[in-house]
């Protein structure tokens, strides 16, 4: 029957039929690169885009469009983002043919990244649906203030709305990472159980082989059978899961404390920007406010702000309406009102975030793991685990041969792959040495570094900031480009979309080295 949920740690059918498209289109690329090779010995290639808020859904693009540029992206098998990258892949994949249409794409970011409108109706009415729920946390309250003030788009599609996009053999084959809250404080980021992934075809936790198809993710299940059919979450809510980690605790508490004071007394105070958002306090840098309901229905319009324009400069009634207004005009009834401040002060009193239905729940045929217990799963943003998602790219059934690492995270640029080599030893997964001599100066990296292993993927790994690409200023630059900032400005824009080019651009010969060799040594290994 319909949204039955799959036990196997096979790939889904939509995953199969996409890659196959993909691999036609991917050895036609080699091809016209000079690497001629059989279609079964096309080896798969993973992208990896590793979290950190705007910064990383930013820097992505560039990364995507240097290698488009260069012939490259048709390489690409996978695309699998943590946290912002996942931002950028969502807005991407609503394109059939995104990988030809990248500069139109691009424009139409900056555009919208670097104006100030929000709506706050239009918020307020999201989140007063969400709390309707009885699975409401802090994640619904996230994306529809934090996340939706960052990328001035609420978004109301699903994933599953991808499928083609990703089936169709143009773009790489999409895999949105999160992490299992209670797994991960329970048995850390080096346990599989610990990972979930999200594709336009189903949701599943790596550890146990278990999946929903993504129209049933939310929906309630027992022992496997569909109980009762939820709406599929809207694509606003999985940037918020996704995304949900974006400062620490500490700034992301302040942040929705914040928000949500300013929400209910209705004071203009609360959402003074200012230039520059900086961690300490969200606010500064968070869009002014307006009461027209349409200000955020300027998708697709290229009229941004000029450069530098004065974050005050609008026109002086975008007064913040009262809670009371909100009620006379008609956005949600007192009750409504009372129910979002009940539910969201909860949340921030048991810090509960990405509450959603369990569809392992009383799963008699996996009686043995604590996990069928639970009636519900919190899902959560995977940068706090490890911030490059190589757990799913190294899923023995993805037979992935290289993967290019693309660090855009806070943190210092080899956490990461110190992570996953811990996480492969202790799984017995093949990931090649991580020679910690090559680790030098974590404030002054290079700007590519290569890892290959006998029998394991290669990895090509790229810290986003460099002393290659930004000499003098790795430290500085981080500090700039924070994670909690709501606000670029389209020089800030360039500048990192700039510095995500030259680590392509650097580094392309590089990379078609590696993809020659392994081309060369899979057509060996399939010969002998």
């Amino acid at each position: 029957g319909e949204g039955k949920i799959r036990i196997s740690h096979e790939l889904s059918e939509g995953e199969k039929l996409g890659t196959s498209n993909r691999r036609v289109r991917v050895k036609k690329c080699l091809d016209s690169l000079g690497i001629p090779c059989n279609l079964d010995d096309v080896p798969n290639i993973a992208i990896l885009g590793a979290g950190g808020g705007l910064r990383a859904m930013i820097a992505l693009h560039g990364t995507l469009q240097e290698l488009q540029k260069h012939g490259l992206l048709d390489t690409i098998m996978y695309l699998c983002g943590v946290s912002g990258s996942t931002w950028c892949m969502s807005y991407l994949y609503k394109s059939g043919d995104w990988s030809e249409k990248l500069q139109a794409l691009e424009e139409s970011m900056c555009a919208r990244l670097s104006k100030y409108t929000w709506s706050v109706p239009k918020a307020t009415k999201m989140l007063l649906e969400a709390a309707k729920d009885e699975n409401y946390s802090l994640t619904e309250f996230w994306a529809y203030t934090v996340v939706y003030g960052m990328l001035h788009d609420l978004d109301k599609g699903h994933l599953s709305e991808q499928q083609s996009a990703s089936e169709n053999g143009n773009n790489p084959y999409p895999i949105y990472a999160a992490v299992d809250e209670r797994s991960f404080s329970k048995v850390t980021e080096y346990s599989p159980a610990t990972w979930f992934e999200f594709t336009p075809h189903e949701a599943s936790f790596l550890g146990y082989g278990a999946s929903v198809p993504m129209e049933y993710f939310g929906s309630e299940y027992k022992n496997g059978e569909l109980k009762k059919q939820k709406e599929e979450k809207n694509m606003s809510y999985l940037q918020g899961l996704w995304g949900s980690a974006i400062g620490s605790k500490t700034e992301n508490e302040k942040v929705i404390k914040d928000i949500f004071f300013g929400f209910f007394k209705g004071e203009k105070e609360s959402y003074s920007p200012s230039k520059e958002g900086c961690p300490e306090g969200i606010v500064k840098g968070f869009p002014v406010p307006t009461t027209e309901p349409e200000a955020g229905d300027m998708e697709g319009s290229l009229h941004s702000e000029p450069a530098g324009a004065s974050p005050g400069g609008f026109s002086p009634d975008t007064k913040n309406k009262s809670t009371t207004e909100n009620i006379k005009g008609g956005v949600g009834s007192v009750v409504d009102f009372a129910r979002m401040w009940q539910k969201t002060t909860h949340g921030l009193l048991t810090w509960k975030w990405g509450t959603n239905n369990n569809f392992l729940y009383k799963c008699s045929a996996l009686d043995s793991t604590e996990l069928v217990k639970d009636k519900v799963i919190s899902l959560v943003d995977a940068g706090i685990a490890i911030n490059c998602a190589f757990p799913l790219v190294l899923r023995p059934e993805r037979k992935v041969k290289l993967i290019l690492s693309f660090d855009y995270g806070p943190f210092e640029p080899f956490k990461a792959l110190k992570q996953t080599a811990k996480y492969c030893k202790e799984n017995c997964i093949p990931f090649p040495e991580i020679d910690e001599k090559l680790l030098q100066e974590p404030d002054n990296p290079s700007d590519c570094y290569i890892f290959r292993g006998d029998g394991a993927p290669t990895v090509m790994h790229f810290p986003l900031f460099n002393r290659v690409n930004c000499p003098a200023y790795v430290t500085e630059w981080r500090i700039r480009f924070t994670m909690l900032r709501f606000l670029y400005h389209v020089g800030d824009i360039t500048k990192l979309l700039q510095s995500a080019r030259l680590n392509v651009l650097n580094n392309k010969d590089k990379i078609l080295q590696e993809i020659k060799y392994i081309v060369a040594h899979s057509s060996k290994e399939a010969s002998s």
